[in-house]
Order: structure tokens, then C-alpha cells, then sequence
């Protein structure tokens, strides 16, 4: 496809952007008076489209929206263009973002983050001068569409904060005008990173998002991956992580996790339970009372076949330091595509420290649509969370 610039059109459109930057900083859109507490804040986001997707959203999750560079956007010193050429209309971009949007893609809610991930033309990959001006005054527009597309959401665009800190200062102008209200850095965890590396490099995207709007929400995205190997992250590993950006960050953008359809999804376990517990905490649904139950698979994983029925060994321990009444297994049902009924039901009273064991023949629907279960076993007394990978 021939290139062909389209310095002329940019220019007009410059015009009709600068003119309206100054309005737009005070229009009603998102933004945050101040910065919360973190912990308290802190909210998931997650991107996932297609079949058999995790659902983390069953978690606790919020789905949110990137935009990904569908009009392949390029800048240099001579102008800004859309696949070697023209850039698109208003009228298509609009609807490029509103389908992003949309059931058929990301299904993100109206008022959960919009992510544009325009990579070629982040300012901070490309060099001071005339093409991070040229980038800069195209995000202008860009960002006043999307505001058009998507009126009650945040605005973030995907950055490198923790890699350079070029063009800042034309970021920080993005920022102050609130056509950017929040911040998306680039937080995978990479095969050659050590903990301390991976949380350095936290503290500086951090650092240099607060020099640049303080008031604005930072949502770093990760994934259940390292990041350059697909290999799976450990619970160790994502425990670190929540730890960190519960600390130092306002929530987390989980982007297209897809290890758990791979060619290894036991190694996922640790990772999906790991996580499970974090939502718990983060959404007030943890485990709870004084009786825990420990379902072990036959497998000794935490696979499960769509379609099949597999007997499940389940053991109820008393950790608490009293003992216990007795009480019921609870029907095992509330889980859509999940059924079985326990082969013991009375639970027995048991001093503390004490367990009791009773199994249970589970079946997975067919049909059943994710690629992960969130499952809660309960007694008279307690609930357990239980995360398994079905395949």
C-alpha cells in the first residue's frame, strides 16, 4: 500500500483540537479530587474476550476495555498517519472504540477504564522533537474522540513510565488537561527479573505518574504469565505483586490471560488460587469460619474436564481453638454448569484441630464457558473458596 502523508488534514485538525483543549480541561469528565487509600480503593479490571476466557469477573473483577492499534498509527517528523496513509474519520474511529467496547470484543463496563494501546505512538517511544509533536497534537484528537465514545469512562493510553521518562513533559500536558485521567503502565513481570527489580521498576512508573498528574488513578496491567516465556507466575510471585500495587497503586488491569487454555494448565494452579484469595480479601468474601474444607483432586491438581464426572476426596478440619457443633454439608449448587451431591452429609462435632472427610462426585457441564471455577463449599458453619482450571 503506498504511503501518502497528510500533513494538510493534520494541521486542521490541530486547529479544531487546540481549540477545544482548554474547554475540555473543564469539562465533566472522570477525574479524582485526590488520591484514596490505597488498600480500600484498590479495584481489578480485566481484559478478556472469546471462548472459554477465565472470567475473572466471577471473582470480582471488573471487565474494562483496550483499544488496540487497529489503525496502526505511526508519526515522524513529516506528520502523523493511519496505515502508511490518511488518518481515519471521526465517525470511524468512534465506532472502532465503541466496538472495543462492546459485547462482540471486551464488553467492558461504561464506566470501567478505556485503554488505548497505541504503542508506535507513545511519546515516550519516540524521540523529543518534531514527531513527539506530531504524536502529541494527534493524541489530542484522538483522546477528544474517544471522550465522545466512551463519555463516563477513564481515559488511560498503555505506557512505559517504568522503562523512560522521554516526553514527559508532553504527557504531563495530556494529563492537565484531563483528556488522560489515568494512568496504564506496562507491569508484567519478565523472566529476567528478580523481585526487587520487578518492584523497583513499580516505584519508579509510580514516581514518575505522580510527578505528572497526582491526582490521577494508576491501573498498572499484568498477567497471570511472566511475561516474555508464558510461563505461568507462582502464588509467591502474585502474592508479591497484589502486595506491591495494593501499596502503592489504585488497582490492576489483568490484560488477556490466556495460560489457562494452554498446553500445561496444572501449572496455572497455583497462580488461579493465589488469586482467588486475593479477590477474597479485596472483595470482602474470604474464606470463613471456623471449619476449613481441603478438596484434593485425584489428579493432585486443579484441572477439571468439561463433561465428565470426578469424585472429589473433601476434608473438614476445626481451625479455630474451640470445637465445634455439629453441622451439614450444604448443598453443593450456585455455580452455573457445577453439580453433585456429598456422599457423607452430617458433619460430626470436632475438637480443635480435628477433621472429618466425606467425598464428593462433581460434574462439569459440557457447555460450561469458562476456562476457571470459582467453587464454595460450605458447611452449617463456614465457606471454603475453592478455584479450579477446567479444561
Amino acid at each position: 500500500m503506498q504511503r501518502r502523508k497528510v500533513r494538510t488534514a493534520l494541521r486542521a485538525v490541530r486547529a479544531r483540537t487546540l481549540a477545544l483543549a482548554a474547554a475540555l480541561a473543564m469539562a465533566v469528565i472522570p477525574t479524582m479530587a485526590s488520591a484514596p487509600a490505597h488498600a480500600a480503593g484498590f479495584t481489578v479490571y480485566t481484559n478478556e474476550r472469546g471462548a472459554n476466557t477465565p472470567h475473572l469477573e466471577r471473582y470480582g473483577a471488573i471487565k474494562a476495555t483496550v483499544v488496540y492499534d487497529f489503525f496502526a498509527f505511526t508519526c515522524n517528523t513529516s506528520g502523523c498517519f493511519s496505515n502508511g496513509g490518511a488518518l481515519p474519520s471521526q465517525a470511524t474511529y468512534e465506532a472502532k472504540v465503541k466496538e472495543y467496547m462492546g459485547g462482540s470484543q471486551f464488553g467492558g463496563q461504561v464506566t470501567a477504564p478505556v485503554v488505548l494501546d497505541f504503542e508506535p505512538i507513545e511519546l515516550t517511544q519516540l524521540p523529543p522533537g518534531a514527531a513527539a509533536n506530531n504524536a502529541y497534537n494527534l493524541w489530542i484528537t484522538l483522546l477528544q474522540w474517544t471522550r465522545n465514545a466512551a463519555p463516563q469512562a477513564p481515559i488511560c493510553h498503555y505506557g512505559y513510565e517504568a522503562w523512560s521518562d522521554r516526553n514527559h513533559d508532553l504527557v504531563k500536558r495530556l494529563h492537565d488537561a484531563n483528556l488522560l485521567n489515568c494512568f496504564a503502565p506496562r507491569m508484567y513481570w519478565d523472566s529476567t527479573q528478580t523481585t526487587a527489580e520487578w518492584t523497583s521498576s513499580l516505584e519508579t512508573a509510580v514516581s514518575r505518574d505522580r510527578d505528572m498528574a497526582p491526582t490521577h488513578p494508576i491501573y498498572p496491567y499484568i498477567n497471570p504469565g511472566i511475561i516474555d516465556t508464558d510461563a505461568p507466575m507462582s502464588g509467591t510471585q502474585i502474592a508479591h505483586m497484589f502486595t506491591q500495587l495494593k501499596a502503592k497503586t489504585h488497582g490492576a488491569v489483568m490484560w488477556e490471560p490466556s495460560l489457562f487454555t494452554g498446553s500445561s494448565p496444572a501449572g496455572t494452579c497455583p497462580w488461579v488460587s493465589q488469586f482467588s484469595y486475593e479477590m477474597g480479601v479485596l472483595t470482602g468474601t474470604p474464606s470463613s469460619g471456623p471449619l476449613r474444607a481441603s478438596a484434593v483432586l485425584p489428579s493432585g491438581n486443579c484441572v477439571v474436564n468439561r463433561g465428565a464426572t470426578t469424585t472429589v476426596p473433601v476434608t473438614v478440619t476445626n481451625t479455630s481453638g474451640s470445637t465445634t457443633p455439629a453441622t451439614q454439608m450444604q448443598s453443593f449448587s450456585g455455580t452455573a454448569g457445577f453439580s453433585g451431591s456429598w456422599k457423607y452429609w452430617n458433619v460430626p462435632s470436632l475438637a480443635p484441630g480435628a477433621s472429618w472427610s466425606t467425598e464428593l462426585p462433581m460434574t462439569v457441564a459440557s457447555s460450561y464457558d469458562a476456562s476457571t471455577a470459582l467453587l464454595h463449599i460450605r458447611t452449617g458453619l463456614s465457606r471454603t473458596r475453592w478455584a479450579v482450571v477446567v479444561q
